[in-house]
């Protein structure tokens, strides 16, 4: 069986036998398509979405919402999403793109994950479909590399 892996926000990133995806027709893609308006595959569709340097582009709280939970329908049941995103407080990534804006912490999981008083609180209250947080690490430069797999 084929596993159905998407690149999101592949960029210069271009994976041999994974869907590359980006916003911009000025890199190396197979499909191109703004995430913020959705994601053009079916429902349970990929077995792995990467998403490096995407989250913290998108500016409104409606978007990200949007997207995360666009990322939760594209998955399986048995999938992942796999990323990295900027660590807030870091000092060696805090306000250095000037692309980003929106910015993490560790913690900041805690608000996609159903078994987390975050999520129950205030994550299910602002829409978030559930997650659970497998893996989540801080790279000695400041960025957060996460694993989440959709909870269906």
């Amino acid at each position: 069986m084929i596993e159905i892996l998407i690149n999101l926000g592949s960029g210069k990133d271009y994976r041999e036998n994974w869907i590359n995806c980006d916003i911009s027709k000025g890199v190396n893609a197979d499909r191109y398509f703004d995430v913020r308006r959705g994601m053009p595959f079916e429902n349970d569709f990929a077995d792995q979405i990467q998403a490096g340097c995407v989250l913290e582009q998108i500016e409104s709280n409606d978007d990200f919402l949007f997207v995360m939970n666009e990322l939760w329908r594209v998955l399986k049941s048995t999938g992942k999403l796999t990323g990295y995103v900027p660590n807030g407080l870091h000092p060696n990534v805090v306000w250095l793109d000037p692309m980003d804006a929106r910015f993490f912490r560790k913690e900041t999981f805690n608000y996609f994950d159903h078994r987390e008083n975050a999520y129950k609180q205030f994550g299910k209250h602002y829409g978030f479909l559930p997650w659970e947080v497998v893996e989540l690490n801080e790279a000695d430069n400041g960025i957060i590399h996460f694993t989440m797999i959709p909870k269906k």
